[in-house]
């Protein structure tokens, strides 16, 4: 689950072409499928050559996993119930308002088939975070990780499945009673 390649330097030039080939693709992704849209569309739409292109990315797998990084990702520790570590309670209601407010790029994600690069972002997080799994190691975490993304990206796609209707509140509540085994007893 290790990130894709892409450039990761801090070239003003070549981040700035990351950033218009990422605009690019999700401007097209707005007119036809993820499917059907080339290297060379998004490369003429964002004014850049092929070579630019596979210079800074691997794929358009990797665009869409470099913006949800840039934009779209759910970090939790940026959250104001992020203490020193996050108790259940907090990462629900974190993820529940992410959820509610990331709604278009979860559409956008859902529609194409590719939510799976939501579920890779997720996990880099959870792996890294200071602040969600600081007790538990090795492993254990990797697990830990998996399986809470697992879950999380399951409830966003239900959610835009189910139109986008439920409350943050009401996902929060879900959430909360999925994690903490409610839904067994």
């Amino acid at each position: 689950k290790e990130p894709q390649n892409m450039y990761e330097g801090c070239n003003k030039t070549a981040l700035s072409s990351q950033a218009a080939i990422a605009e690019a693709l999700l401007t097209l992704m707005k007119e036809k499928p993820y499917a059907r849209i080339s290297v060379s569309e998004i490369c003429k739409c964002a004014g850049i050559s092929r070579q630019t292109f596979y210079t800074l990315f691997a794929s358009k797998d990797n665009v869409i996993a470099y913006e949800l990084e840039r934009k779209y990702c759910f970090r939790p520790e940026e959250h104001e119930c992020c203490r020193a570590s996050m108790s259940l309670e907090d990462v629900c209601h974190a993820y529940s308002l992410y959820i509610t407010q990331s709604a278009d790029i979860l559409e956008m994600l859902v529609k194409n088939d590719i939510l799976y690069l939501m579920q890779d972002s997720l996990y880099r997080t959870f792996i890294d975070s200071d602040c969600c799994l600081s007790s538990v190691s090795g492993e254990d975490r990797v697990y830990a990780a998996d399986f809470i993304a697992g879950g999380l990206t399951g409830i966003a796609r239900n959610y835009v499945l189910q139109g986008s209707v439920s409350s943050s509140r009401h996902l929060e509540s879900l959430l909360y009673a999925l994690f903490n085994g409610s839904f067994f007893r």
